[in-house]
């Protein structure tokens, strides 16, 4: 399914989100429970047993950016309208990985001095670098250039961003919260059922930054004029266009 690539109000994005998620669940909470399950199980066969517990956290700790790599770029493919299965998004993880950790830790270690320094420049920062993952994976940018490029998009939409962050928190939270606490009631499958529920949760919170990552790029760039001249150009020279890798729609 097509999605006309456009800037969007903040309702016609959480809307498009759930339309994503809804057309495409098999997919992309597929690439997520390729990880939580895995760990959900962990946790239930470990459930009195804090050795087993600790190991299926570093376990997790050490996929889950791999994990999240290939969610990123699996939305922006399908966001994009090229073919990508769940096999193909974690391919194209391949080599980037070390890079998307350090910068990543990098990203912590200045969040935590702001915070250290006052808690606002922290949450002022938090918010200029909420776009952090897509421009690794989309245009792949790491370290400080990555950070830039992010507040480099952000910028002149502080507001906007931090809205959007805070309400796309609280759907994903305030149900997800809802039914992990009755899943808690169940011995064992509770432990599943909840990372089943964090993997779709938190597949919605990664569907939205990608489409407000396209949104910042169509009103700060014109990317969706650019897109749609690439495609008409690659349409009258060699049919339609076929895609692969997310290097190429930077």
């Amino acid at each position: 399914m097509a999605y006309d690539i456009r800037p969007l109000a903040l309702a016609e994005i959480l809307d498009r989100g759930f339309r994503m998620l809804r057309d495409h669940f098999r997919l992309l909470v597929g690439i997520s429970a390729c990880t939580w399950i895995p760990y959900g199980m962990l946790l239930a066969i470990g459930e009195n047993n804090k050795t087993i517990t600790g190991i299926g956290l570093l376990a997790f700790m050490i996929v889950s950016p791999i994990m999240y790599a290939a969610l990123i770029i699996a939305i922006a493919e399908v966001y994009l309208d090229q073919p990508v299965t769940i096999g193909s998004a974690y391919g194209a993880t391949r080599g980037i990985v070390v890079p998307i950790i350090g910068t990543f830790l990098l990203f912590y270690l200045l969040i935590i001095l702001a915070i250290f320094a006052l808690v606002i420049p922290g949450i002022y920062f938090g918010v200029c670098w909420s776009l952090l993952t897509p421009v690794m994976i989309v245009e792949r940018r790491f370290g400080m250039g990555a950070l830039r490029r992010s507040r480099e998009l952000v910028q002149g939409a502080w507001g906007r961003t931090f809205a959007i962050l805070l309400v796309v928190s609280l759907i994903a939270a305030v149900p997800g919260g809802v039914l992990k606490m009755y899943w808690l009631l169940i011995p064992y499958l509770g432990a599943i059922l909840n990372a089943a529920t964090s993997a779709v949760v938190s597949t919605y919170s990664a569907i939205v930054l990608v489409i407000y990552y396209f949104d910042r790029r169509c009103r700060v760039e014109e990317f969706d004029l650019h897109f749609l001249a690439r495609q008409i150009r690659a349409e009258a020279e060699q049919g339609p266009i076929a895609v692969s890798g997310t290097s190429t729609i930077a």
